[in-house]
């Protein structure tokens, strides 16, 4: 089994450091695994000593460089490698996102039943996933019918693939349906291709327990226990107002690692340790509130609340205003 990342980064953002501090973690629970980091040509350009971006080197067991035209930006780059894996990757191979954590020996991902296989988005179905709308939404808009039709949305942060025909099926559709996607409908997400991939193909891909791909903010705290991969999302906090939960995913803490070339002692302390590295957070327990979490009210709430703060103290007072009278009415 080999284990695979695709990397497409410049110097000034923090891909590269996030791969390292994969990769390198990985290296500590299996230290003859054979990692492919699979890059394009303009990001294995800067791989020298000026920019300090050689320390992978010292821990993939390959790197290999595809050419692109010039023109062809980053995401396309990235999406089309990722589409094409087994078109540079022979045999058997688990495929694993650059913001990822290892946690443990991943070798007995070889017993799993599957020839192909994920594991699900936010940990549910499709009825019970807070953005099934969005999804569906989305599909509707790509002419897709495969969250539907599976019932659930297949993450990519983790892809298991065994050689054989299934793997090569697979990834040539996803190949297929990322093209249209991204040149024919101007979306260039990757997740909704993968699912409409997996029901062109039969809807063959199988569902691997969470410890594979735990999504600690997306319900995954029920396998951090047992977690093989922590998946941290670093586009989560790519926003300004994003606070990072997991101490790993801090762009400060990832800057050190470009500062350095290398990952300092402490934070190689911290990835040693990974299942404990979260930063103090507020914990929602209100069904109701879950629910409207990713509402667009309330991110206009929010917008309101930072750039309109009479408006929203306004508001507000209306609100507890009107809450006060119903109460006084159940009474």
């Amino acid at each position: 089994m080999k284990y695979v990342y695709v990397l497409t980064s410049t110097p000034s953002d923090l891909y590269y450091e996030q791969c390292l501090i994969s990769a390198w973690s990985l290296r500590q629970h299996m230290r003859a695994a054979e990692i492919i980091v699979l890059v394009d040509d303009k990001t294995k350009s800067t791989f020298t000593q000026e920019n300090k971006r050689i320390e992978l080197y010292k821990i993939a067991s390959r790197i290999i460089s595809i050419d692109f035209d010039d023109t062809i930006p980053n995401v396309d780059r990235s999406r089309l490698i990722k589409t094409s894996i087994p078109d540079y990757v022979q045999g058997s191979f688990l495929y694993i996102d650059c913001d990822t954590i290892i946690c443990d020996d991943l070798s007995s991902i070889e017993d799993e039943p599957f020839l192909t296989a994920g594991v699900l988005d936010g940990h549910c179905m499709l009825d019970e996933h807070i953005h099934k709308k969005y999804f569906l939404q989305r599909d509707k808009k790509l002419g897709f019918s495969g969250t539907k039709a599976a019932g659930c949305n297949i993450n990519g942060g983790i892809i298991l693939a065994k050689e054989g025909d299934e793997s090569h099926t697979l990834f040539k559709a996803w190949n297929d349906a990322w093209k249209f996607s991204a040149y024919k409908k101007h979306d260039k997400h990757d997740q909704s291709a993968l699912n409409e991939a997996n029901f062109r193909t039969g809807l063959k891909m199988g569902h691997l327990s969470g410890i594979w791909n735990c999504q600690p903010s997306h319900g995954g705290l029920a396998f951090l226990k047992d977690a093989k991969i922590i998946h941290y999302y670093s586009s989560e906090f790519s926003g300004k107002n994003y606070i990072p939960y997991y101490k790993l995913a801090d762009r400060t803490l990832q800057n050190r690692i470009k500062e350095a070339g290398t990952i300092p002692e402490d934070i190689q302390n911290m990835i040693l340790d990974p299942k404990f590295q979260f930063n103090s957070v507020h914990l929602i327990n209100d069904a109701r509130i879950v629910k409207i979490m990713q509402s667009p009210l309330t991110f206009t709430l929010a917008d309101i609340k930072e750039k309109l703060p009479w408006l929203f103290n306004l508001m507000e007072g209306q609100a507890a205003f009107l809450r006060g009278i119903g109460k006084k009415l159940r009474k």
